[in-house]
């Protein structure tokens, strides 16, 4: 009945009929296409991912000379007991005999015995006030870096906190350079002088004029704006003014040296050689050797005769002297047998053959000497680790250098992996299965770049010289349409790496090897402007488009439902006021008015 169409429940369902109907009609196959728009995007999405990380590998892949991925050395040693040795692509291919007769070590200097029996006894003559002292190492050839230590001792303090002092102000002593007090005018005219930073040079200028006060802020200001590695202040004292200079980094030098014009660097007295922090080249120790005895040790950073200590000298005071340090340039045998102690060094030979600081080696017949117990410079590419002094009776340690089979067998399979994933992932995304399209079915982009993929697979790589291996197929990799390549003959792999290695690399890297031919395969599909992103582009644009459609015909039919809405209120109002009607007679009726 009519009735029964316009109650409010009727009405809904009126207007729920009306907006699925519509929805199906005008909505649902937009909605279709979107989605079938937005599997298709999220698919492009994924295989771009892919691409890009196949492409990033044969980047690496492709490359020649010191960047080849075929040029790793694997070192190997036949007694890691006493070396180890390491090897870069840069090494030959060949084999080492090594003995080690000494190791390197850091030169020692060690102090008499110190009574430190009684905690408040000072028996060292230690007075209040500033001392300083020098201490100079090697640098690793002729030259030498020198530190001069300044250090605040108390005649209060007991033997043991003087030297755990002395031994603070070695461990945290930068390298400072200050120029000597100057007031007045400054009259020296035009200047330049050079700071050296552990190598790096920088010329400071200066035109001159006015006083000494304004000629220091110019130069702190310079110095400060333009070398790395040193702070420069100004020190001010009544009305004389001194240039502080400050290394940040005590295992850096500083040096000053006067460049041309006025001699700047002499009238402030700042010229100095390969000033460094004591704590950048040596290490200061307090031990106990026995109860009631302390001994004080200067240790150089790094092992060597050319990193050997080459002076201990007090400058201002004694506190060197007090400890039996105070050995100038001289190299006493320190004694432990005496009583006291004799200070000196621990290892005072160090005439070039004899010296017991060098790691000293017999290199294939020859005998060599190093600073460090790690020797790089005695094979391109190869570094050596001693760990062992060998006897008489030990065998000669043989290290063999060769193509590193694992870890290029490793970059290959890597390639392998890559490879197959965008190979499958075309393949599997381009089936119809039961009826159910693949996003890539039917579209040419994903289609092409997987037919050329297999055909890189199988072709032989031109240009090689010949008799060369030209084919995947030759060193053990096979191609499946079904699942992409795989290593099919692992021990021809091997083989072909560790003795055709050039030609497994010319296979892959040379001008129209596999990676350079996939590399150059794959370039135009990737990037913002690729093919794979101009498409999605694309995608995302219909996509677009189809939402703002539906988003139009949604307001259309909603629009429209309530438009019909308002017509079947109207109507459920008049019938109501029909049927309120008939009733208002039919009681009339019933009265018998009628």
């Amino acid at each position: 009945m009519i009735s029964n169409l316009l109650t409010t429940q009727g009405i809904n369902q009126l207007i729920q009929s009306y907006t699925s109907i519509e929805t199906k009609r005008r909505i649902t196959p937009l909605s279709t296409k979107k989605d079938s728009y937005s599997t298709k995007n999220k698919a492009y999405s994924t295989l771009e991912s892919k691409l890009n990380s196949l492409y990033d590998l044969l980047k690496d892949l492709k490359a020649t000379g010191s960047s080849s991925q075929f040029t790793y050395k694997a070192a190997t040693t036949s007694d890691s007991t006493f070396l180890d040795a390491t090897a870069t692509s840069s090494a030959g291919v060949g084999s080492y005999n090594i003995r080690v007769n000494q190791l390197a070590k850091s030169d020692i200097a060690i102090s008499k015995d110190i009574d430190t029996s009684s905690s408040s006894a000072n028996t060292l003559g230690i007075t209040d006030g500033t001392y300083e002292f020098t201490i100079a190492t090697g640098d690793g050839s002729t030259g030498q870096y020198t530190s001069h230590v300044k250090v605040t001792l108390s005649a209060s303090d007991s033997n043991q906190t003087i030297m755990e002092d002395i031994r603070d102000a070695i461990n945290t002593d930068k390298a400072v350079v200050e120029s000597t007090a100057k007031s007045g005018s400054y009259t020296g005219g035009s200047t330049s002088f050079d700071i050296d930073i552990n190598g790096t040079t920088t010329t400071i200028t200066d035109s001159g004029g006015g006083t000494y006060s304004d000629l220091i802020d110019r130069l702190v200001s310079q110095i400060n704006s333009n070398v790395d590695g040193v702070t420069a202040e100004k020190v001010t004292s009544g009305t004389s003014y001194q240039l502080k200079l400050t290394v940040d980094n005590a295992d850096d030098y500083i040096s000053i040296t006067h460049n041309s014009g006025y001699d700047l660097v002499s009238d402030l007295g700042i010229g100095v050689t390969k000033e460094k922090g004591a704590s950048g080249i040596v290490t200061a120790s307090v031990y106990s050797p026995s109860t009631g005895k302390s001994q004080f040790s200067i240790t150089s950073k790094k092992t060597g005769l050319d990193y050997r200590i080459k002076e201990l000298s007090d400058t201002t005071g004694t506190a060197l002297n007090v400890l039996g340090l105070n050995l100038g340039t001289s190299r006493p045998t320190y004694d432990q047998s005496t009583s006291p102690d004799t200070p000196g060094y621990l290892y005072s030979d160090v005439t070039s053959a004899n010296n017991q600081l060098n790691a000293k080696l017999t290199f294939n017949g020859v005998d060599v000497q190093r600073n460090s117990n790690t020797i790089s410079d005695l094979a391109t590419g190869v570094t050596f680790t001693l760990k062992s002094v060998m006897s008489s009776s030990d065998n000669t340690v043989n290290v063999n250098v060769a193509n590193d089979v694992t870890t290029i067998k490793s970059k290959i399979q890597d390639f392998i992996n890559k490879f197959n994933d965008v190979y499958t992932y075309i393949k599997n995304n381009s089936l119809d299965d039961n009826g159910v399209r693949g996003p890539f079915l039917g579209d040419s982009l994903p289609t092409s770049l997987r037919t050329s993929m297999i055909n890189y697979a199988y072709e032989e790589v031109t240009g090689l010289t010949s008799g060369a291996l030209t084919k995947l197929s030759e060193i053990g990799i096979s191609f499946d349409s079904s699942s992409g390549l795989s290593i099919t003959d692992s021990t021809t792999l091997e083989d072909k790496i560790k003795n055709k290695n050039s030609e497994v690399a010319d296979l892959f890297n040379s001008t129209n090897g596999i990676a350079n031919k996939l590399y150059n395969l794959i370039d135009p599909y990737v990037g913002v402007d690729g093919y794979l992103q101009n498409y999605q582009d694309s995608l995302d644009s219909n996509i677009s488009y189809l939402n703002d459609r539906i988003s139009a015909i949604q307001k259309q039919i909603d629009k429209s439902a309530n438009t019909l809405r308002d017509k079947y209120e109207k109507m459920q109002q008049q019938l109501l006021d029909i049927i309120a009607a008939q009733n208002f007679m039919n009681q009339f009726t019933s009265q018998g008015f009628f």
